[in-house]
């Protein structure tokens, strides 16, 4: 199985104008409509059995509507496409200034939203503010994977926001919250062992856009994940490599970014690496399977 775990899609009634604002301001083609139907026809064409859709609210007025329609992708894929199976997930979203957070992640797992993604240069923070540290231990304490845009973008960013050094600083404060949680825990039941982290963290493109001597510094080695969306020539090919094996495979999850890349491309380049068939298959579904609980 095939899982694109970094898409873009849209409601059908505002995709057109989406596209054509995000299109402005990366500079660069589209490859499907920014529609649910035109994801499945392009999941068809490149060989992807489950997309996951990665929306971004960019008001905090947004939050709600969103995130009812993420939670409605399940269905509206079946609808549109294989009826036996979930084709298209979504992940919701918080605004950094949404004060219902709380009811909100609640709201989110009860309606089967499985991760929440942030995208730090749209909404203008930093991911390392103290600010957000409580919104993050809720998505944890909730199960849901929390997914960062990590460094530049498509066009140079006057501030990047979601550097590498801030993204080891968020495991530091998530980590840091679950000692706290198993101490509290410890104190109640003697001899009890520390469990492994339950925090699912991914950081998109492979760990920082643009940013890759501080990928290799700050987080290489680090407990999170890297998609792997927008690197494949966008950075030296052994180099990438190299990352991905120092960082271990088994933390390596398959995204494409489309439409702004092409599926079938990064496909293409995983089934090419130098590697064993079952490292190339953790990268493009079983690892991402897991932490999303799919199998």
């Amino acid at each position: 199985m095939i899982i694109d775990i970094h898409v873009h899609a849209f409601p059908d009634k505002i995709a057109a104008k989406a596209l054509e604002s995000l299109s402005a301001v990366y500079g660069v083609k589209c490859f499907s409509d920014g529609t649910i139907k035109g994801l499945l026809d392009y999941m068809a064409g490149s060989g992807v059995d489950v997309s996951v859709v990665q929306p971004v609210s960019t008001d905090p007025r947004q939050v709600v509507s969103i995130n009812t329609w993420a939670s409605s992708l399940p269905q509206i894929g079946r609808e549109r496409g294989d009826a036996s199976n979930n084709p298209v997930i979504g992940f919701g979203t918080i605004h950094p200034k949404f004060e219902g957070y709380r009811e909100e992640i609640q709201r989110m797992k009860e309606l089967g939203i499985k991760g929440v993604k942030f995208q730090p240069s749209f909404q203008e923070f930093y991911p390392d503010d103290e600010r957000m540290f409580p919104v993050y231990e809720e998505i944890v304490k909730a199960g849901m994977v929390i997914l960062f845009h990590a460094g530049d973008e498509i066009q140079p960013a006057p501030i990047v926001y979601s550097t590498p050094p801030r993204l080891a600083r968020v495991l530091d404060a998530i980590q840091a919250f679950e000692n706290q949680a198993f101490e509290k825990s410890l104190s109640k039941k003697e001899g009890a062992s520390a469990p492994e982290s339950p925090a699912k963290i991914i950081a998109a493109h492979l760990g920082g856009y643009r940013m890759w001597d501080q990928v290799e510094e700050y987080l290489v080695g680090r407990d999170l994940y890297f998609d792997i969306s927008y690197v494949f020539g966008h950075l030296d090919f052994d180099r990438a490599i190299r990352i991905i094996r120092s960082h271990g495979v088994d933390q390596i999850v398959f995204g494409s970014d489309l439409p702004f890349a092409r599926q079938e491309t990064n496909i293409q380049t995983i089934l090419k690496l130098d590697m064993a068939q079952d490292d190339k298959e953790k990268i493009l579904g079983k690892n991402i399977s897991r932490l999303l609980c799919l199998s």
